[in-house]
């Protein structure tokens, strides 16, 4: 549930080298990105949390990729981004 607190996004250099990668591959990556900063900065729990780690991850519905992420009372930081195989249906 949002606070009404806002945190701010810090994209850590790993996931910066991982994006650019991706962006040239995978159709829709900056939108994918950029409606998750905007979810994540309000409401980091959407997300799932990887065991009982401080690593959360959230998937691309409309694209193949995932985005793992850890926040703390202030702050964002995303992790690593990768792109996946959706599942068989």
């Amino acid at each position: 549930m949002h606070t009404g607190k806002i945190r701010t996004i810090i994209r850590d250099a790993r996931f910066e080298q991982e994006m650019a990668v991706i962006e040239k591959n995978v159709r829709r990556a900056d939108e994918f990105l950029e409606g998750t900063e905007t979810i994540l900065s309000r409401e980091p729990e959407c997300g799932y949390q990887l065991d009982n780690s401080n690593v959360w991850f959230v998937a691309g519905h409309t694209v193949d990729l995932a985005l793992y992420y850890t926040f703390d009372e202030d702050n964002v930081y995303l992790l690593s981004i990768e792109k996946i195989i959706p599942p068989e249906l």
